[in-house]
Order: C-alpha cells, then structure tokens, then sequence
C-alpha cells in the first residue's frame, strides 16, 4: 500500500530504501561481503556494528564471521541491527549467546515536500555554515550523545563535508537556536531510492534544558524544507521510539517497520 495518497512511495519500497541505509562516516572500517560491518571512528564511540544482514545462511555461521571479525580488529563487544523482516533466527541465536537490545527504533517516512511548520517563539533554524556552527553542533553531539568533542582535524573534516554536500547535493547539516544560543542539530543524507532521491534524517540532538521549547521540531521543519528544494521526494528517519518518534508522527510521518539494536559482549 502507498505511504500516502501523494506519492507513489510504497510501504516496501520505504523498507528497500531503509536497508540500503548503512552509516558510514569518514575513517570508518568496513568489512563488505555477506554481512556489512563497520568499525567506527573512536569519535563516534560504540563498538563494531553489523549493519546489513543477508538472508539464506545459518544464523550461528553468521554470528562466527561477524565475532570474528570484531575480535581481530580488537573490540570487546558486537553490535547488531536487525530489521523486522530481517531472518529472525539471528535475533535467536544472539539472544542464545547472551545479547540483549540496547535500542529500539521506528522506520518512519513521509512524502515530500511539506507544508510549512510554525516557529515556536525564540526558535529559529538554518543551514550549519561555519567553524562557530560546528563548534557549537560537536558540543551538542557531545552532551547527547557521548560523542567527543571535535578536535581541529574534526571540525576541518566537517567543514569540508559540508562544502561536498553543498557543492554536490548530497546532504547537509541544520541547527537551531533558541533565544541566540544553539540548542538543537540535525543532519541530512540525500541518496538514490526505488522511487526518486531519499532524504535519509539523522543525528537529531537537543540540549536536555532546551526540550519540549520547540528547537526539534525547527531543525526538521528546516530538513524537510531543504530536503524538497533539493528535489528529495521522500523523507525518511529510524526515530527512537521514546523521544524523537512522537514528534515526528505528529509532523506527518508514519510508521512502516522497526529496528532493534543487539549488543553482544565478547
């Protein structure tokens, strides 16, 4: 069935463009074949990461390739999304050895464009631009997610990624601020889908003292719109369900599947 009677975006066709969705930042490594995996820089934290997981093998021989290969690059533990319609004998077989679910997500999507959202009073948002903006993003990042704080090579690799995403389209950052300070970012990833571009959301973060004053929802009110200008026809986020979910069910977005996150200790 169609997402919405606006586009012609299907509930598997938003689905296809979730599972192609890897995070794979600059200085990642990555092991391609059967199974994605991804070692992260040590900015980002986390451990070594199955990202993609094919269906057809037994689930005990996939979970050997992918210990093994998180044990030669020197991790302690495994990471493992798994889709609702991934194999569930992988879910069982890392249950059986121990894993428990760190993260529960929704797939969540809605056409494009979208109608104009109201600011709320103080707020206001726009593209992130210079050394000050990623400045004040890294320290965002940092207090929500544990990220370390960006060194000068970090904040010259992003500035760079940003000049890239402008000069080619493929995605951007957003930030917002509250009164003049910047409380709240976001990112964008515009990438190729079965029915047109995709805007994959990302990295959504607020300062905790700045919630529930509306800088959320301005950083995606600002994603979709730029997003639509950059011809995306469908936006698309794994919102976690306690917090980021809510918001965006309300700003137009349906759910179309889930995620589980499984961490296992090595």
């Amino acid at each position: 069935m169609p997402i919405s009677d606006q586009t012609t975006w299907t509930d598997d066709d938003v689905l296809d463009a979730a599972a192609r969705w890897s995070w794979v930042p600059e200085g990642s490594r990555v092991a391609e074949g059967e199974l994605t995996i991804i070692q992260r820089p040590a900015w980002v934290g986390g451990h070594v990461a199955v990202e993609r997981t094919p269906r057809g093998r037994a689930a005990a021989q996939l979970v050997d390739d992918a210990v093994a290969v998180a044990r030669e690059w020197g991790d302690v533990a495994l990471e493992w999304a798994l889709a609702d319609r991934d194999d569930p004998t992988v879910a069982a077989e890392l249950e059986a050895r121990g894993a428990t679910v760190i993260e529960r997500l929704d797939v969540l999507a809605r056409p494009l464009p979208a109608d104009p959202a109201p600011s709320a009073p103080g707020v206001s948002a726009r593209r992130v631009a210079s050394r000050e903006d990623v400045i004040a993003i890294g320290a965002i990042n940092a207090a929500v997610w544990a990220n370390a704080v960006p060194s000068e090579e970090r904040i010259a690799q992003v500035l760079e990624e940003e000049r890239r995403g402008a000069a080619e389209g493929t995605g951007f950052r957003v930030l917002a601020t509250l009164d003049g300070d910047v409380v709240s970012t976001g990112g964008v990833t515009l990438a190729p889908g079965p029915r047109g571009t995709v805007a994959r959301l990302w990295g959504a973060a607020t300062l905790e003292g700045a919630r529930g004053r509306g800088a959320y929802r301005a950083v995606l009110a600002e994603r979709l719109r730029l997003s639509a200008e950059h011809g995306a026809t469908l936006a698309l986020v794994k919102g976690r369900i306690a917090t980021s979910a809510p918001i965006l069910a309300r700003a137009g977005f349906r759910r179309v599947g889930g995620e589980r996150r499984f961490r296992l200790a090595l």
